[in-house]
């Protein structure tokens, strides 16, 4: 990664004569730099700790275009990695350019109209994208509060399917997930121009440290989504095989399945309301459930069933996924001391 050096100068501040306003003078080569001159109208916003100012005219919101060669080595998979990170990054049109393999083109266009924008124009060898640009409807709390929702009620609704043998429960999970996924990656996006721009945080009333601490949680409730779609798919292959589970194994699934789900709520409130003592509480569990997963682990090994093993995997990743929330919690907590 190329190194930057943070321009730093130190400077005495004055004041005018009647001491009612201060002062203080710029390198010349900053204003240079910055094709500044006398007479030129700044702004000053206070920002956390620190001033920053800028040019009137340097915010403007004008769309930025940039371009993504899609190498014929590349899978379709690869390409849409790509774009999603030039999304995040903040870029507003990409174009795409060939040759494009048919393969490419079709997971490039579902991954769009799915997740980020449309395809503008379409030819053999180019696809112009608008991506969706961030509304201001949704807060930054808001974003995380709905990623919350859709994962845990994603999570509940599997785990409701595979106790219940119930195909079309475990197939509105899956359809779900892309919209967890599109508020995590439109939550990234703005995440990122909040680190390009100082003022950004000042416009959405979220800290920078704020934000990073969102984001991290918002992480983990879009994996556990991820996990819900893994035991999803898992109810419906045991339901398209009529395989139906022992009421000895439903009771410690249903148990772990619950508390699983407490785990993951209690976490979510110690972060909310930035409270060490939920954190600790939320941690608290995590001893108990882990007994209780390797009870159920020794069940399924002995039953030797794949399906229950990847069920029983996603259960504790969920657990692991909460803790990391209720740690960021305790980390966020302290930072507010």
């Amino acid at each position: 990664m190329k190194e930057s050096r943070l321009a730093q100068e130190q400077r005495i501040l004055g004041t005018t004569a009647g001491g009612n306003t201060y002062m203080i003078t710029l390198p010349k080569q900053w204003i240079d730099r910055l094709g500044l001159k006398k007479g030129d109208p700044l702004t000053l916003v206070q920002v956390g700790s620190g001033i920053y100012f800028y040019q009137a005219h340097e915010r403007k919101s004008e769309a930025t275009r940039t371009q993504l060669r899609a190498e014929e080595e590349l899978s379709g998979e690869a390409l849409v990695r790509a774009l999603l990170s030039l999304y995040i990054a903040g870029f507003d049109v990409i174009e795409v350019v060939g040759p494009i393999t048919e393969e490419q083109r079709k997971v490039v266009r579902e991954a769009t109209q799915r997740l980020i924008g449309e395809i503008l124009q379409e030819t053999d060898e180019r696809l112009l994208i608008q991506t969706l640009r961030d509304p201001e409807v949704l807060s930054v709390p808001q974003l995380l509060e709905y990623i919350y929702e859709n994962a845990a009620e994603m999570w509940k609704e599997a785990a409701d399917a595979l106790l219940e043998g119930h195909p079309k429960k475990a197939s509105r999970v899956i359809q779900r997930d892309e919209r967890v996924d599109r508020f995590y990656l439109r939550l990234s996006r703005q995440l990122y121009a909040t680190l390009r721009d100082p003022l950004a945080e000042v416009e959405r009333g979220v800290s920078r440290v704020d934000f990073f601490n969102i984001h991290l949680v918002a992480r983990q409730l879009e994996r556990v989504a991820d996990h819900a779609v893994k035991v999803a798919h898992e109810a419906q292959a045991l339901a398209e095989k009529g395989h139906k589970l022992d009421s000895e194994l439903m009771t410690q699934l249903a148990k772990v399945r619950g508390d699983v789900q407490q785990l993951l709520a209690k976490a979510m409130a110690a972060f909310t309301h930035l409270s060490g003592e939920e954190a600790h509480q939320a941690l608290a569990m995590l001893s108990p459930i882990e007994r209780l997963l390797k009870k159920l682990d020794e069940r399924v090994l002995d039953l030797k069933d794949p399906h229950l093993a990847i069920v029983v995997d996603s259960l504790g990743r969920v657990k692991d996924y909460s803790a990391n929330i209720a740690e960021v919690a305790l980390n966020a907590e302290a930072l507010r001391r």
